[in-house]
């Protein structure tokens, strides 16, 4: 085993200094030749410019690519400025290449819980989110952060610094704002964990009565999902815990050009952490380069490691101030202490002041200058407390020392903790077993079975393994499981949470069967029976009939059902699907093929119009239009109305009201349909006329014929006839009456 150890640990230098070669000298802002064209690369970085998509300096051409947005929510406003994307495509020069995919998760989604515009942080879910002028806020009532309030839903998508905040990027606003009901999201580092309940950040996530994924410790990375009580609550009451992986996405293996950006953390040597990515610097300077520093790292991957023959500096700001003062740890071993910190944004170095008295400062400790945390104190004194502050340093100066620690070095060693942050993943016939560094270990040893539950009693023993320990000549399609101890002269530690994989089938798979494809509006659905033993699947499509690998565009690990957006409308789309897994990809199965549907119109114009007059109103109905999803009136006084010539009333439901009319008056109408693509023709024209005021009877009496005839009562029950009659003989001089119309005459027989 320690012949494979050795044997894994030559490649990788092999590789790095090959990958140096290539690169000529560089450091901090480590120059390299630029990749030649048709490189396959691997880039992940924020959207700086749209029009395609501008990612860490190459323009990217998004046409015909497979976008994938993790929430459904962010499908519909596609890519936007300032989001943090993977994109897998092939360089054609140093600054331009044709993306294949497109791959957005963001960082969390949840409400404000608090707002400093002044000192540019907000906090959401417990975590710091820091902004600054190059941060897009998008969706708010007004440009910038005047209307930015707590308990407003935002999307934050970001890098994470080295002291644990987000840097954002972009900050959108989700509508509607948050509620007890909302679902939120949050991605991080497990800090702390108690059974079922553990912490990221400053958020405390119950998972009580869920299965957490298998391995789920201290240190891993997740995705929670849950509700809050308030806004500003620090207690998530989970309904889903998921494993995520944050680093760049590859589909394993070796990767000829990697591009990664975001924040140093965790640098120790030639090694630091960008995201979730682990990057080995060899033999590049690292000048410059310091925890908290941006960076643009590029290189080639490999084993899960990005080996850098490029590191660019960005958007290096001159300092004005000191950094912040350290958080620091001192913890004790035999006749040394470990003296560890947390990365201060902005600091390039760090200096450890000691003493045996109490009230160590700068002017009267030892100091260690330009130290690395965690920093181990050799060759002291067992039973004598050994005082520590740090302090962080920048081009403008030291920062304060941090509260004072101190610890007691031992005559002998303690076993060290169980190591944590194990993980396993399968190969071809391997397993590459990673784990995070154990204060105080010497050694490893690694406990394996192909049964579940092994410990160091039950399992097989790796003795002296470094990470990552590539243990090979497996079976394949098989499960191993695992667990860590760490060890020093002390003993050995408890073993680690057990972790698992399964290796890679040998075989070459079999064709993929069963799929199917089905057109929708601008889409096309692909699924596909799953292929036992395989890792991912291909899909090759192309708009001839026909198609293959060889053909085809390809769209890389893809999962059934794969739904292909951004379609043209009307067309056929031809398909074939491969398995993957460690031995190579498959034959392409049959041909499948699916026509997108029509694009969509205008409904058509509503039938069946009709328009009744009333007193000062009129009722306009029309028959249900197919697609419409509102309708408008036109209306005039004056015939041949139209859309250009009537008044407009939107919105409509049928029957509609017209009211506040003149009376005795005609009103012409046109009623449209309306749907997402636009309004259809009017309808044919429709009119009513408004009713005549009502006549008021005891008022035309009193006017016209109480002069001779006394009150009404004198003439009890004569008829419009009988009066019409009397008017027209000119019977007791009525005919001067004659200037009354029938309804006037009418209304005064109303009251007669």
């Amino acid at each position: 085993m320690k012949k494979c150890v050795l044997l894994y640990q030559l490649f990788v230098a092999v590789l790095a200094i090959s990958v140096m070669a290539m690169a000529g000298c560089g450091g901090g802002g480590g120059g390299g030749t630029a990749p030649a064209a048709s490189t396959q690369v691997v880039s992940k970085g924020a959207i700086t410019k749209l029009g395609s998509i501008f990612v860490n300096g190459v323009e990217y051409d998004t046409t015909g690519t497979t976008v994938t947005m993790e929430n459904p929510d962010d499908s519909a406003g596609g890519l936007k400025v300032g989001m943090v994307v993977t994109v897998k495509g092939t360089l054609s020069d140093s600054t331009h290449a044709k993306a294949t995919s497109v791959t957005f998760a963001d960082n969390l989604t949840g409400p404000i819980a608090s707002f400093d515009g002044t000192a540019g942080t907000m906090t959401v879910l417990g975590q710091t989110v820091k902004f600054d002028s190059s941060t897009v806020f998008d969706n708010f009532p007004t440009q910038g952060t005047s209307s930015v309030l707590p308990g407003q839903m935002v999307q934050v998508s970001g890098f994470t610094n080295a002291d644990g905040s987000i840097q954002a990027t972009r900050i959108e606003r989700h509508t509607p704002d948050w509620t007890q009901t909302t679902t939120v999201e949050l991605k991080g580092t497990i800090g702390t964990m108690n059974g079922a309940v553990f912490t990221i950040g400053g958020m405390t996530v119950d998972a009580t009565g869920l299965t957490l994924p298998a391995g789920t410790v201290a240190g891993s990375f997740v995705k929670a999902e849950g509700k809050l009580l308030a806004f500003s609550s620090t207690t998530l009451k989970a309904t889903s815990v998921s494993s995520y992986n944050d680093g760049i996405e590859t589909e394993g293996g070796t990767r000829n050009h990697m591009d990664v950006e975001g924040y140093v953390r965790n640098l120790s040597g030639t090694t630091f952490m960008v995201g979730g990515t682990l990057v080995n610097a060899g033999t590049l300077s690292l000048a410059g380069i310091a925890n908290g520093v941006k960076v643009e790292v590029e290189g080639v991957f490999a084993n899960g490691v990005l080996i850098a023959s490029k590191i660019t500096i960005e958007g290096a700001v001159v300092p004005t101030t000191v950094p912040a003062a350290p958080v620091v740890s001192a913890v004790a071993g035999m006749n040394q202490v470990t003296v560890s910190w947390n990365g201060v944004s902005g600091a390039t170095s760090y200096n450890i002041y000691w003493s045996t008295t109490a009230g160590v400062t700068p002017a009267t400790g030892t100091k260690i200058a330009n130290a690395t945390s965690p920093y181990v104190q050799t060759g002291l004194t067992a039973g004598t407390t050994y005082y520590y502050v740090v302090t962080a340093v920048n081009s403008v100066g030291e920062s304060a020392p941090s509260a004072q620690v101190s610890a007691i070095p031992t005559s002998a060693p303690t076993v060290p903790a169980a190591p944590i942050g194990v993980s396993a993943v399968g190969g071809a016939n391997q397993v590459t077993v990673s784990w995070a560094a154990v204060a105080g270990a010497t050694s490893y040893n690694i406990y394996w079975s192909t049964t579940s539950g092994v410990t160091p009693a039950t399992g097989t023993k790796i003795t002296g393994a470094a990470s990552p320990y590539v243990q090979t000549g497996l079976t394949a399609a098989t499960a191993y499981y695992y667990v860590v101890t760490a060890v020093n002269a002390a003993g050995e530690s408890a073993p680690s949470a057990q972790v698992s994989a399964t290796t890679a089938s040998a075989a070459v798979l079999p064709a993929p069967t069963g799929v199917t494809a089905v057109g929708g509006t601008g889409q096309v659905t692909i699924t596909w029976s799953p292929v036992t033993g395989a890792t991912s699947y291909n899909i090759y499509w192309s708009t001839t009939t026909g198609v293959t690998p060889l053909t085809g565009t390809l769209i890389a690990n893809a999962t059934s059902p794969y739904m292909q957006t951004g379609r043209t409308a009307s067309t056929t789309y031809y398909y074939v699907v491969t398995a993957v897994n460690a031995a190579g990809e498959s034959a392409p199965s049959a041909q499948a093929s699916a026509t997108t549907a029509a694009a969509p119109q205008p409904p058509a114009a509503p039938t069946g119009v009709t328009a009744v007059g009333g007193t000062n109103q009129v009722t306009v109905s029309w028959a249900v239009v197919t697609g419409a999803t509102s309708y408008n009136i036109y209306w005039s006084t004056t015939s041949g109305v139209t859309p250009a010539t009537g008044t407009k009333i939107t919105g409509v439901t049928s029957p509609y009201i017209q009211t506040g009319l003149a009376a005795s008056t005609t009103y012409y109408y046109v009623v449209t349909a309306v749907n997402a693509v636009g309004e259809s023709a009017p309808s044919a024209q429709v009119s009513a006329t408004t009713a005549a005021p009502a006549l008021d009877g005891l008022t035309l009496y009193n006017t016209n014929c109480s002069g001779c005839h006394g009150p009404p009562s004198a003439l009890p029950g004569r008829t419009a006839a009988q009066i019409q009659a009397a008017i027209n003989s000119n019977i007791g001089g009525m005919g001067f009456l004659s200037f009354l119309t029938p309804a006037q005459i009418q209304a005064i027989a109303s009251i007669l």
